[in-house]
């Protein structure tokens, strides 16, 4: 039978595509109606595949054939392709041996009356010598090369790596200098001179002397930039400061500025008190009494996210701190994020059941939950809050919620699960919910 032609276009993995396409249904229909206007659309790259696959599904024998002949022509030419590239790796191969066999043969007499060719014959030596960790013979022939031609300075920064791998990080730093001194008076390549002074740098590393070190980075970065030296520079600078900050430290020094920051806070002078906390952190950075200390400062200038990043800072050194639970919680209230305060205030409690300041906490909390006011700032925090968004996609909770409206008793009787009592407080604290 033969087949519909919009069917067999339909079935045909290669041409059912263009039916979404309205123009084609169209001059299928022509056709069928029409063979005569077939002439008409044979520009047509969709027509010319149509033709292409009624040619193959009425004469399969003879499409299968093509197809082999040329899968047979395609492999032959990949097989020719893949012989050829091997011959010239083999060719690449074997002249790059007869280089090598012939470089090898050469002595200092084959360079007579050629000084840079034979001090590049003498700094090849070296980096044969360098790799093979003969760092002692490295060493010799790279001071030959730099003798054979004084201009020749990439030697002296090879000779520079090689005292560098020895340890001799002082005899590295004086090939550098001398590099950068002798490259600049016969006007070496840039990125040569960048080359020893990156190296000066690693060797002052190793001297423990970061000032210098950071000076020859900027004065490599200078002459060539390059991500590997911006690295490292920043790692030195990282690893100065903190060196510098642990020289600072002295425990004696901060409780002395921390009985200061004390007596200051007494007198309500809470900006000289802040100042007196923050030279006793400085002293002493794994006190997290001084960083609740300077909290309340904060809370009393009424610099809220100051006063809870340093609470942040007690908790992370010390978890069980109830004083900075409670005047993180209290910050968190004045930040307009009741249900963190609440979290705080129960932790607090959690720890210490006596404690006022956090029992007081609580009762501020539920006060705004029953107050039967919204507190739209509040709000838009709550739902930034990952917790609070879990808490409102969680089913059961959405039929607690559902059940307060229309089945109270349904809804009473789910709240004596603690977890779901316990959810619903929060959504209630944040001011999403209200009971009021």
């Amino acid at each position: 039978r033969r087949p519909d032609l919009l069917e067999f276009i339909a079935k045909n993995p290669n041409l059912s595509g263009f039916l979404v396409q309205p123009d084609f249904p169209q001059i299928v229909q022509e056709l069928q109606s029409n063979p005569g206007a077939l002439g008409t659309h044979l520009s047509d790259q969709r027509v010319q595949m149509l033709l292409q696959e009624l040619l193959k599904f009425n004469n399969p024998e003879v499409f299968r054939k093509a197809e082999e002949d040329e899968l047979k022509k395609r492999k032959e030419r990949e097989a020719a392709e893949e012989a050829a590239r091997k011959a010239k790796e083999e060719e690449e191969k074997k002249k790059k041996a007869e280089e090598a066999a012939k470089k090898a043969a050469m002595t200092e007499a084959d360079f007579e009356g050629d000084p840079k060719g034979l001090s590049n014959f003498f700094k090849d030596k070296g980096n044969d010598c360098y790799k093979a960790k003969k760092f002692e013979e490295a060493i010799d022939f790279y001071t030959k090369a730099y003798n054979a031609d004084k201009e020749n300075i990439a030697v002296l920064t090879n000779r520079a790596a090689v005292r560098f791998e020895q340890k001799m990080y002082e005899d590295c730093v004086k090939d550098c200098q001398q590099a950068v001194e002798e490259g600049r008076t016969c006007r070496a390549d840039f990125k040569i001179i960048a080359r020893a002074y990156e190296r000066m740098g690693n060797a002052y590393v190793k001297l423990e002397k970061l000032d210098e070190a950071i000076k020859s980075y900027n004065d490599s970065l200078v002459e060539n930039r390059t991500r590997e030296v911006e690295k490292k520079l920043k790692e030195t600078e990282k690893i100065k400061k903190e060196s510098a900050e642990r020289a600072y430290i002295n425990p004696e020094i901060s409780a002395k500025e921390k009985e200061k920051g004390n007596a200051l806070v007494k007198e309500a002078k809470w900006i000289d008190a802040k100042a007196a906390y923050d030279e006793a952190i400085k002293r002493n950075p794994t006190d997290h009494t001084i960083y609740s200390n300077r909290a309340l400062c904060f809370m009393k200038l009424m610099e809220w996210p100051s006063a809870k990043n340093d609470c942040d800072k007690a908790l992370e050194i010390e978890p069980k701190f109830v004083r900075a639970l409670e005047r993180r919680g209290n910050c968190y209230m004045m930040l307009k994020e009741p249900t963190k305060a609440l979290n705080d205030f129960k932790k607090g409690l959690e720890l210490d059941p006596e404690n006022q300041g956090c029992i007081q906490g609580v009762q501020r909390v539920e006060a705004t939950m029953f107050s039967g006011q919204r507190d739209q700032q509040a709000v838009e925090n709550a739902m930034k809050d990952p917790e609070i968004q879990q808490i409102l996609q969680d089913p059961v909770i959405s039929n607690v919620l559902r059940d307060l409206q229309q089945n109270p008793q349904a809804a009473q009787e789910a709240l004596k699960d603690p977890v779901v009592s316990e959810r619903i407080q929060k959504l209630a604290a944040a001011g999403i919910l209200s009971f009021g």
